[in-house]
């Protein structure tokens, strides 16, 4: 299991529980999300051959580790999965 840091953390629960994860693409090899936060629009992939996801944010960008995006994202998923 990944870690994240606390900050993280809530970031993505607020932004998964506000309803900001939108999926706008699915395809055979990809998934396509938006993310609406705070005053910005982010985009996650997810890379299903690959089993990765990809942000645009700086963060993502700056480190190539998980950021709040992907996070929300994942939360997303799994709730489709459970339902």
């Amino acid at each position: 299991m990944e870690k994240f840091s606390k900050r993280t953390e809530r970031k993505a629960y607020w932004l998964f529980k506000q309803g900001k994860v939108k999926k706008e693409l699915e395809t055979d090899k990809r998934i396509h999300f938006s993310l609406k936060s705070e005053d910005k629009e982010h985009f996650v992939i997810f890379d299903k051959k690959k089993n990765e996801f990809t942000c645009d944010c700086y963060y993502f960008s700056l480190h190539q580790k998980n950021c709040s995006h992907i996070l929300a994202s994942k939360m997303w998923l799994k709730e489709q999965k459970d339902k």
